[in-house]
């Protein structure tokens, strides 16, 4: 036996390979809350407020993309959760190049108004919501939930405003 031999350290090679083992488990939790938590989408505190009449509808611009909005989102879809005295029908739209307000005629502020689900929206895009019911009632809605991929990351988030809408008889 040389006098070199006697100074090597070896390691086992189970301690080696738990090592790795951890390593590949941290890079692939550190990879998977990445892809699932992108930027959240903005909010707001402030209440959207409509009155309308007995089967006319009434669209609200609950979520509008900042014209700085810097991403481009394919939407998977948008989830909607209201409560209401009476039976109401909500319907989410996508305006694209638009972000009306309150309206009964939303195609006077967009280029075009398309189901949100499959579509894209980006910059100067909103989410408008129709509101339309057969007798009179109030409705409270909650914020949209907007499911997304925005490249390889995707994520269902809340976004825009909550809305109160009060729709009264002829």
């Amino acid at each position: 036996m040389s006098p070199t031999d006697s100074l090597q350290l070896r390691r086992p090679r189970w301690l080696l390979a738990v090592g790795a083992g951890v390593l590949a488990a941290v890079v692939a939790l550190v990879a998977w809350w990445f892809l699932t938590h992108p930027p959240a989408l903005p909010v707001e505190e402030q209440r959207i407020t409509a009155t309308t009449a007995v089967d006319q509808p009434v669209y609200l611009g609950v979520f509008g993309a900042p014209a700085d909005f810097g991403r481009r989102l394919e939407v998977d879809g948008v989830k909607v959760r209201a409560t209401s005295s009476a039976e109401v029908t909500l319907v989410p739209w996508l305006c694209q190049d638009g972000a009306p307000g309150v309206t009964t005629d939303p195609e006077a502020f967009c280029s075009a108004l398309v189901d949100p689900a499959g579509a894209e929206l980006g910059a100067g895009d909103s989410i408008v919501l129709e509101v339309r019911a057969d007798h009179p009632l109030v409705v409270v809605v909650d914020r949209v939930r907007i499911g997304y991929r925005d490249g390889l990351r995707a994520a269902t988030q809340e976004a825009g405003a909550p809305a109160l809408v009060t729709v009264v008889g002829r």
